[in-house]
């Protein structure tokens, strides 16, 4: 078959994955490329399926063909080879509500509504407790390490003293670190990392039970710019956006094994210039298909960046902004001018 038979023949829904809400003629849901709820459409035409998404998508509805190319990153030759050698076409009515077709991807991974629920209650009550007396340690913590009470706020960190549900006398006192975003829908929450603030502990980061990193940090502040960064860890992702940084968005895929490719790779594909700023995943041979596949999102539109050696001595983003030297940095290296001059804070 040519393109146009297969675009006119081809059923979308089983493409999709999972199953799409029916809205009227269309059929709408979480995208499989971004997420989120109701950001995808899928619409029957008389010339075939048609879908779009209103968050990664450029506003325009596009073809199955189009579709796969997206999926398997492919040019339009191997998406046609693939649509029309692989897929066994039946009738819709065959196919039972929520089949998976054999060549969907796993979809994107949201927490319930009952977890979020849950989740935005602690985050809440944590940034509220970041500015009263018992939050005086997280405070003391956080301006240690140069982020202004603006970035507190943008990112809604918090302070709350965790309590193991197996082991309720213990008290460990954690700064929360949510990862949401929002759009004109609503917030959703996806997890919230606890930093842990008792110097005497082993364990320096843990994670909310059901928290899921299919999507990165700081989502919520993505613009439309040319430039994008992507940084190792939440605190540099916070220290670089506290730069004000003129025409980049910065984003974190969390720690060195953390996120998801797919939805790393839609959002990088917005932009003119991808840069990833990262150290340990570099280095440790164990990442090495976890560091191809973010080598991948730069595809000749930035650079790997790791960061400075002073004396030695590795300087990431927090440790530049501390010093000072992150504008600089950000303005020599990404080509960005930062609006937000670095000052000592007390």
């Amino acid at each position: 078959m040519d393109a146009k038979q297969i675009n006119q023949t081809t059923d979308l829904l089983d493409f999709v994955g999972y199953e799409l809400r029916k809205a009227g003629g269309y059929h709408v849901g979480a995208c499989p490329f971004c997420g989120g709820r109701d950001r995808f459409t899928v619409k029957h035409t008389a010339g075939g399926d048609r879908w779009h998404c209103r968050i990664c998508g450029d506003g325009k509805y596009h073809t199955v063909i189009d579709y796969v190319m997206r999926r398997d990153n492919c040019d339009f030759k191997a998406a046609l080879i693939t649509l029309g050698g692989a897929i066994q076409r039946r009738e819709r009515a065959e196919v039972p509500i929520g089949t998976v077709a054999k060549h969907a991807p796993k979809p994107l991974q949201m927490p319930d509504d009952q977890w979020q629920a849950d989740a935005w209650r602690e985050v809440d009550a944590a940034s509220d407790a970041l500015h009263q007396p018992q939050g005086q340690a997280a405070r003391a913590w956080l301006l240690e390490r140069g982020i202004s009470r603006a970035m507190w706020d943008l990112y809604q960190l918090g302070f709350m003293v965790y309590s193991p549900k197996d082991k309720p006398t213990v008290k460990i006192p954690v700064i929360t670190i949510p990862w949401y975003d929002m759009d004109a829908s609503g917030e959703a929450v996806m997890a919230v990392k606890y930093r842990v603030l008792r110097k005497d502990s082993k364990l320096r980061y843990f994670s909310k039970a059901g928290s899921k990193y299919d999507f990165p940090f700081g989502l919520f502040d993505a613009m439309p710019f040319d430039t994008l960064i992507f940084v190792e860890g939440e605190l540099n992702c916070i220290s670089a956006r506290q730069c004000e940084p003129r025409g980049l968005s910065v984003l974190s895929f969390g720690s060195e094994g953390g996120g998801d490719n797919r939805a790393l790779k839609a959002i990088a594909s917005r932009y003119k210039s991808v840069y990833v700023w990262a150290d340990d995943l570099w280095d440790n041979p164990k990442q090495a298909q976890r560091a191809k596949e973010l080598r991948t999102l730069i595809c000749g539109k930035g650079r790997a960046l790791r960061s400075v050696k002073d004396s030695g001595i590795k300087q990431d983003a927090n440790q530049l902004l501390q010093s000072g030297a992150l504008p600089e940095f950000l303005s020599r290296v990404v080509g960005v001018d930062c609006q937000q001059a670095i000052y000592k804070q007390r």
